[in-house]
């Protein structure tokens, strides 16, 4: 094919192309809520942006093809018909109305794009419109849905925008309205730990509407994505019921529930006017095809009448399958399919392991080994080497057993309520002081050495092999992996000033120090690391690790080595979600939930004290007589 007839053939089949491209764009939009955003997040990522480019740059093209055929070129009448189509096009799809968060604070700009792109439809299709009536009044039923769909994306947007989620939840129940309860702290503590003594009697006692609470979890998440305190009595309501049902079931309805009001139309949809719309639009779409069907195409392009139909049919099932959808929610069996669709969004947990970081630097792998330049490939070796392990619920059974014994063990009055807290490992070594030292170190550096420990401890000699496969010590790992992921791709997440070059500087001390065998793996540096020499700085992170593993190793008893380790982390892990911003998890809903912010849920919802109210304090936490770490008199074991 020569160049010239291959420039005639782009010319004929521009359009076509364009048309029918944005239409597969829409559908891989649709489906991509039950293909997994995470697991194809590139691919929805370009088809989000791309699908808006696409479809303006091909109604550009059919207003400059239009103009062409004025000037005396060729042109199908049938391709003006298109333009209404274009129009749906820009709409979007109902499962994915902002990528990110961000996206939801530019619906003035796509107020603008639907102004001009609207005007410039019409525009074409008044000026060079030459058809019968049949077909003019399918086109004129597809404007009038292509023109409120597409004002449906300004509308969804500005609905699920952060500010409008605020303004939402900064609003009493109805309960608070009618009979207002402020408590003190000090009443909200007793309260609480009165409740989680008696869970079961004071449930049965009160009688609560069981439904409205079940049903109020995710308006009372919101206050948590917004950064605002929950009133103490709602607290003590959600605590008592949450004692009592499956915890990570009500967290994963409420994130499920806020996802889809952040980043779906849900929110827009739920309305009388979206309902309306909902139910009129897919019928009118329906029409128009069938107006289009029964009417006379002599002497029209018989490729644009193929083209035509597919887009006519085509864009009238994407209309249909939202409605048939949302029926088919209300019916159990259907609404228990659909979850399965889409249920391990949220159970998947990210780990990043520094051992491993160091194999990889040692013996790359084929990928790292094509990349010629140092900052690209320690780029891969840390991003593209993330493993995910389905272990949240795990995780979270842990978590609520460490708040459940805080309620009943630790905390006593308001004072005892705030330190709580602020722990991030002092309970957990209240009977081994030796290793306090290690938790007075800043944040991020207290991480890395204590995943360095946990690792060292892991692959010692003298670890027995049936301790490697406890509980304990597969949710310490499984913790740790995650907190240093946090310290590496998300340092905004895990703690305000953390500081990510902690985790190249402490690989490259690692490497530095170790024998350079050929097949070094993790358990290989795990036992260099033991050899090395102590160097004599305090900060140097190494070093460190390897004082606090050989003390670890030091305690006689295995078990309660493993059951230390893990109570570290997930009073680490606690201390981290109880201080992560409300955007930042509302952020994260859009690539996937972060286990961060299901355990920062699970803590707002269990009583503990959030962001806002660390912040909202009248005063501070009263210092008690002895270390800090150290339990109340009724103190137990974790």
């Amino acid at each position: 094919m020569s160049l010239s007839s291959a420039v005639g053939w782009w010319e004929e089949w521009q359009l076509r192309i364009l048309v029918l491209g944005s239409l597969f764009i829409q559908y891989l939009l649709y489906f991509s809520a039950f293909l997994g955003r995470r697991r194809l997040r590139v691919l929805v990522w370009i088809a989000y942006i791309g699908s808006d480019a696409v479809a303006i740059y091909a109604l550009a093209t059919l207003f400059n093809r239009q103009k062409k055929t004025w000037d005396g070129g060729k042109s199908s009448a049938l391709e003006v018909l298109w333009a209404p189509v274009l129009l749906i096009q820009l709409g979007g799809q109902p499962f994915i109305s902002a990528y990110s968060l961000e996206d939801n604070e530019l619906w003035k700009r796509h107020t603008v794009t639907l102004v001009s792109q609207v005007t410039v439809a019409l525009y074409v299709f008044c000026k060079w419109w030459s058809g019968e009536k049949i077909i003019l009044a399918a086109a004129i039923l597809l404007f009038v849905v292509g023109i409120l769909k597409f004002a449906q994306k300004p509308w969804a947007l500005r609905t699920a925008s952060f500010n409008s989620m605020q303004a939402s939840s900064n609003v009493l129940s109805l309960e608070e309205v009618q009979r207002p309860t402020f408590w003190s702290d000090e009443e909200y503590v007793q309260a609480a730990k009165k409740c989680s003594m008696h869970a079961m009697l004071v449930g049965s006692r009160n009688g609560f509407h069981v439904w409205g609470i079940r049903n109020g979890f995710h308006v009372w998440g919101s206050y948590m994505f917004s950064d605002l305190s929950i009133p103490y009595s709602i607290r003590v309501k959600t605590l008592e019921y949450l004692l009592m049902h499956d915890a990570y079931g009500l967290v994963k309805e409420c994130l499920r529930e806020t996802f889809s009001m952040l980043y779906t139309r849900k929110g827009s949809v739920t309305t009388p006017l979206g309902l309306v719309s909902l139910l009129l639009l897919p019928f009118l779409t329906l029409a128009s095809t069938v107006l289009f069907a029964t009417s006379h195409k002599d002497g029209q392009n018989e490729k644009d009448i193929l083209v035509t139909y597919i887009l006519f049919g085509c864009t009238t099932v994407l209309e249909f399958l939202f409605p048939c959808m949302a029926i088919c929610y209300v019916i159990p069996c259907c609404r228990n399919f659909l979850d399965n669709l889409t249920k391990g969004w949220h159970d998947t947990v990210y780990q990043c392991n520094l051992l491993s970081f160091c194999v990889r630097q040692e013996k790359p792998t084929c990928l790292i080994k094509l990349v010629t330049f140092n900052s690209p490939r320690e780029f891969i070796n840390q991003h593209w080497y993330i493993q995910q392990i389905p272990v949240a619920f795990q995780i979270i059974g842990v978590v609520r057993q460490h708040v459940e014994h805080g309620w009943k063990k630790y905390i006593h009055d308001a004072a005892s309520y705030k330190r709580f807290g602020d722990l991030r490992g002092q309970w957990a070594i209240r009977r081994h002081h030796q290793l306090g030292w290690s938790l007075k170190k800043p944040f991020d550096q207290s991480i890395l050495v204590w995943h360095i420990a946990t690792d060292v401890c892991f692959y010692h000699p003298n670890t027995h092999p049936r301790h490697r496969q406890r509980e304990a010590t597969e949710r310490s790992r499984e913790i740790s992996n995650y907190m240093v992921y946090l310290l590496v791709i998300r340092p905004e997440m895990l703690m305000p000033g953390t500081r990510a070059d902690l985790f190249t500087l402490a690989s490259n001390e690692i490497i530095k120090n170790s024998n350079k065998q050929p097949d070094m793996t993790e358990q290989s540096f795990a036992q260099e690391i033991l050899r090395m020499p102590m160097l004599s700085s305090a900060d140097d992170t190494v070093s460190n690790a390897c004082k606090l593993a050989k003390e670890l190793m030091e305690l006689d008893n295995e078990e309660e080595r493993w059951t230390v380790i893990q109570g570290v982390w997930v009073e680490m892990l606690c201390y981290s979600a109880s201080r992560c911003r409300g955007y930042l998890h509302a952020k994260s809903l859009g690539d996937g939930v972060e286990c961060l912010t299901t355990i920062g849920l699970l803590l707002s919802f269990m009583g503990m004290e959030t962001l806002a109210d660390r912040h909202q304090r009248s005063e501070p936490p009263q210092e008690e007589e002895d270390e800090p770490w150290a339990p109340h008199s009724q103190g137990g074991s974790n």
